[in-house]
């Protein structure tokens, strides 16, 4: 009698929830990067930029929904990781926004959901889980499977105290060229290679999955909660999209990840994070013109000649760092390597190491500030350039 008494509150709110609701969160961050020396003079200065997200969800019920998440990002060439300021001041140059996904979401039954609609594919998860303050949006720029218009399900494998939780995650998709893909505030037709999004994606861009078919898959294992070691996560996942309309073979994606939290006490914590991910034909192998030099066979002069080829390319981007956090502080340190190996126009192997401390200032807002060391591929020559910066961001979070 006791418990049906305890129990009758609760399910006189459970009678009393109503639908639609709503709910959103948010992660928004202001950033700057400031370059006091580089090997190229115009990436030395300051560029100040907002980036992040706002997501919400409107219930209809308690199984069906409704998605959004809109993107806050600049999408110049090489902007959200800090521009080129030329040695000034830039801020907010070449700011956008665009929906990142919008999508229903139905869950039938416990440990499954299914969607449809416009969202991010299952692929890489640096984008979303990295701490720090730059390798989130590295991981954003190069792995996130961004723009993905089709179908796709999470279901939950296995739930058990020795193995843990495993969920398979599934996609079948195509980018997106619907009114959904549009950019705002900054709005530029396609296809100025200065910018890294246009007013809306069309055909004339190419590139893997940009073909009007649903013939784009995506797969990720998902897996945690293991007895026997607590605090560690898992993920692999694997990709394959077809050429649009300059390339000319499927492109095909690979990522694993591991992350791991010990909590040393009530106040202390140190996760470990690592990913990798690679591309095989990356950019599903277009095909490209570049520039020969030889002698003019009827004079002996010197001359240029362009040649047309197919581009085969390999990328790997690998990331590995800690993050250590004592009450409300927080210090990360964080490796990323970029390796592309093209069959022509050879791209030497980038590197960037992150060191930052920041804290909870309260009420969702925080602060961090932090040091990076980058070895880079310079826009024109060959060689690496060098630069050292100083980080910044102030972000605001809502649950």
């Amino acid at each position: 009698m006791l418990a049906a008494a305890l129990l009758l509150p609760a399910a006189a709110v459970a009678q009393d929830v109503r639908f639609p609701q709503v709910n959103w969160s948010a992660d928004l961050g202001l950033y700057g990067v400031g370059t006091p020396s580089a090997t190229d003079a115009d990436r030395e200065g300051t560029s100040i930029f907002l980036f992040g997200e706002v997501a919400a969800g409107v219930h209809l019920s308690p199984e069906f929904s409704v998605q959004g998440v809109l993107a806050l990002e600049p999408i110049g060439e090489g902007d959200a990781t800090g521009g080129f300021p030329d040695g000034g001041v830039i801020g907010f140059r070449r700011q956008a926004a665009y929906i990142e996904a919008l999508y229903a979401d139905w869950r039938p039954t416990d440990g499954l959901a299914l969607q449809a609609g416009r969202f991010v594919a299952p692929f890489a998860r640096g984008y979303h889980d990295f701490p720090g303050i730059l390798t989130r949006i590295r991981a954003h720029e190069i792995s996130m499977i961004g723009d993905s218009l089709g179908v796709g399900g999470t279901v939950n494998l296995l739930s058990d105290l020795t193995f843990g939780d495993v969920d398979l995650s599934g996609s079948v998709f195509t980018l997106d060229r619907t009114f959904l893909s549009s950019t705002f505030v900054t709005s530029r037709s396609c296809c100025d290679p200065r910018y890294e999004r246009y007013s809306r994606i069309t055909a004339a861009q190419g590139g893997p999955a940009n073909n009007a078919q649903f013939n784009n898959f995506a797969f990720a294992l998902d897996g945690d909660g293991i007895a026997a070691l607590p605090g560690l996560s898992w993920h692999v996942a694997a990709l394959t999209r077809a050429p649009g309309q300059d390339g000319t073979a499927r492109e095909w994606g690979y990522a694993a990840a591991l992350r791991y939290l010990h909590r040393w006490n009530a106040e202390q914590s140190t996760l470990f994070f690592a990913e990798g991910v690679q591309f095989r034909n990356g950019g599903a192998r277009p095909s490209v013109e570049f520039t020969t030099f030889g002698t003019d066979p009827d004079t002996g002069d010197p001359t240029e000649m362009t040649e047309t080829t197919t581009l085969a390319e390999r990328q790997t981007f690998i990331t590995l760092g800690a993050q250590h956090r004592i009450g409300p502080w927080r210090g990360t340190l964080a490796w990323q390597r970029l390796q592309t190996k093209r069959s022509v126009d050879a791209v030497p192997t980038e590197n960037w190491i992150e060191a930052s401390f920041g804290r909870a200032l309260g009420a969702g807002f925080s602060a961090d500030l932090g040091y990076q060391y980058a070895r880079y591929a310079p826009e024109e020559g060959g060689g690496l350039g060098t630069a050292h910066s100083i980080l910044f961001r102030l972000g605001w979070t809502r649950e």
